[in-house]
């Protein structure tokens, strides 16, 4: 399985209202409309100097109305599932509630094993074969989960995630070409549209017979919004291979990259000011050119990108 920890953080930031719409809708309704969730720092503090640090893997503030803050959600991001989980989850709230005055909920998100769907989890501490503590968690399972229940949900997050779920009777070609096509067509935007590609095209590779089922399907059907996507996907892919295989940063490498970076920059913002193309020629590094490139699609507006004066 591919590294998987910046993919989903990228794409559950992005997301995350998706995120809480699939996992629990009580708690989706909690996160008022069109409200910019604050994602705090990650590091839990160690209650003593012989204790080490932690880090969680994402950690969000849910925004009142009023513009304070209600309760945290703490994101973790397993590989497959493992017994200790509830437990580490158990730990982490303790030192959540140590550091931030709000209570906070925790979720873990399989990518696989893991019971399918989401459903809460319970982790009860024993002592001397007594109950002193009852933790409740909740758990995300997407291997086991039907990808034909992912693609039918409305949330954009949900067809990126059908990648990693069940094919069943659809197959992997179809669950592909699906959630492609949802992707390609939705009104969505465009580094949301190209985050969910990189989840399907990373974790859902096809070959043999699934290769050529999907290139029937996609022959067969309209599927120009498709191709277009999938190009804008590969300039990101060739773009980062520049990187990697020009480290000297030669002249035509990083006018290449120049280039692909001022198109995506339009893409994502509209117009690009003179100012700003004057500061990225004057940039002759493959690896800077690089950076900013892995930056636009996540970025909220240009200032972001830290190009200014």
């Amino acid at each position: 399985m591919p590294p998987h920890d910046n993919l989903f953080k990228s794409l559950f930031r992005s997301l995350f209202r998706d995120l809480l719409l699939l996992v629990d809708a009580q708690l989706a309704a909690r996160l008022p409309a069109k409200a910019e969730v604050e994602f705090r720092d990650k590091e839990l503090l160690p209650d003593s100097p012989q204790e080490e640090h932690r880090v969680v893997d994402l950690l969000a503030a849910i925004p009142d109305l009023a513009g304070g803050c209600t309760f945290l959600v703490h994101i973790e991001i397993e590989r497959s599932a493992g017994k200790e989980i509830g437990r580490r989850l158990w730990e982490y709230s303790i030192r959540l509630r140590g550091q931030y005055p709000e209570p906070s909920v925790s979720l873990v998100v399989f990518l696989r094993g893991g019971p399918p769907g989401a459903t809460w989890q319970t982790h009860v501490e024993e002592t001397a074969g007594h109950e002193v503590a009852c933790f409740r968690y909740l758990s995300f399972g997407l291997s086991k989960l039907p990808a034909q229940e992912l693609l039918a949900r409305p949330e954009p997050l949900a067809w990126g995630l059908a990648a990693l779920a069940k094919p069943g009777t659809l197959g992997r070609a179809r669950v592909k070409f699906e959630a492609l096509k949802k992707i390609a067509t939705a009104p969505i935007r465009e580094h949301h549209r190209l985050l969910l590609m990189n989840c399907v095209e990373t974790y859902l590779p096809l070959k043999g017979r699934d290769a050529e089922e999907y290139a029937s399907l996609a022959g067969a059907q309209e599927s120009s919004e498709i191709q277009a996507m999938q190009m804008t996907w590969a300039d990101k892919i060739e773009a980062k291979g520049i990187v990697k295989g020009r480290r000297e940063g030669r002249k035509e490498g990083a006018d290449h990259f120049r280039r692909l970076v001022l198109r995506h920059l339009g893409q994502r913002f509209g117009s690009v000011p003179a100012a700003l193309q004057k500061r990225l020629e004057a940039i002759r590094s493959v690896e800077a050119l690089g950076a900013i490139a892995d930056q636009i699609f996540e970025a909220q507006s240009i200032d972001e990108l830290g190009l200014g004066e």
